[in-house]
């Protein structure tokens, strides 16, 4: 049986390999053409997509991926904050050629200070992902995101 491995080193791999397209003006640390050329197509058609949703709407977006995820048949765990104070990095299958790369983030610093936020400015792409794919993300977008 083959174990998948943990989301946040799929993440890691794919950023060392240049796999990673950014959904707002962020830039990835190793930028391809193909990065380039999908992250400037998904900003063309959402340029007002900020990425990050506070603690006043973070709880409805993780809500609504994870219908997406129920509605799409994806055997993944729902997302959820963590249980402890910390950040998880999950990833969700946007069609056949992306994963988007979600961030959920409960910090608590003491006296009171924390952050809680849901980060989806990233997503993860192979070499076969075309605009076609992000046309599929651009739709899941507007569906549960804006």
């Amino acid at each position: 049986m083959k174990v998948r491995k943990s989301d946040w080193t799929i993440v890691r791999g794919a950023e060392e390999k240049g796999l990673v397209a950014a959904m707002t003006s962020l830039i990835e640390r190793k930028r391809t053409e193909l990065n380039k050329e999908l992250s400037d197509y998904f900003r063309k058609n959402v340029p007002d997509y900020t990425g990050i949703f506070d603690e006043d709407k973070c709880e409805d977006v993780l809500d609504k991926i994870n219908t997406y995820m129920e509605e799409n048949n994806i055997n993944r765990h729902p997302l959820e904050f963590p249980l402890s104070s910390e950040s998880d990095v999950r990833l969700v299958p946007i069609g056949e050629n992306i994963e988007l790369k979600i961030l959920i983030a409960d910090e608590y610093y003491g006296d009171g200070d924390y952050d809680k936020y849901v980060d989806i400015s990233f997503f993860l792409i192979n070499e076969k992902t075309t605009k076609q794919d992000v046309d599929v993300l651009i739709e899941f977008v507007r569906k549960y995101l804006l």
